[in-house]
């Protein structure tokens, strides 16, 4: 029986590796995703802390490793956190398409320099084809890296903003539940 095995026969599944951003797993994301497109409902089983989807016989989250009897588990993420996830993706996503459509326009006008210089011949007319489909390329690309890489920050620095106030006003809220102890019931018997 090796290190990961909790009894013969069985493997203990290996910690979840965290999500590009590290706030919450892969597949948390994936569910936040089909649950924005209507494809899930925000039914389950998740953890306390981090809204890890947890299977039923699990005692502790595989992503955060907080045990289930210390964090208990939640019926539903919540919305705070489905609402920072939209917004993250939404701005990941505008961030792209801004890069897209720059490019396209940059390549429009140039592509145009040529008619515009010459007239219409045939070979300022290939030209043109050759020059949009070389804008096309270049501005796909272009917005699939630069663009990508800035907007996954941008809106991976919303959503870790959001994640933090909302960490902190659930653990406010949890502090403020708990029952205070009097000087009375500190003082030694």
């Amino acid at each position: 029986m090796d290190a990961t095995s909790s009894a013969p026969g069985s493997q203990a599944a290996p910690p979840e590796p965290p999500a590009r951003d590290g706030i919450i797993s892969a597949r948390l994301a994936e569910l936040l995703d089909d649950m924005l497109a209507g494809r899930a409902p925000n039914a389950g089983r998740f953890c306390g802390n981090c809204y890890h989807p947890l299977a039923p016989e699990r005692a502790s989250c595989p992503f955060c490793g907080f045990a289930v009897a210390e964090t208990p588990t939640v019926a539903a993420v919540p919305r705070p956190i489905i609402e920072a996830h939209r917004i993250r993706r939404g701005r990941e996503g505008l961030v792209v398409r801004s890069f897209a459509w720059i490019g396209l326009s940059i390549g429009v006008g140039v592509a145009l320099l040529p008619l515009i210089l010459v007239g219409v011949t045939w070979w300022a007319f290939a030209l043109f084809l050759g020059l949009m489909l070389f804008f096309y390329i270049a501005s796909a690309n272009l917005a699939n890296w630069i663009g990508d890489e800035l907007g996954y920050k941008w809106g991976q620095s919303i959503f870790r903003g959001r994640w933090n106030r909302w960490v902190a006003q659930r653990d406010a809220e949890k502090a403020a539940a708990r029952p205070q102890s009097t000087a009375a019931e500190r003082a030694p018997k």
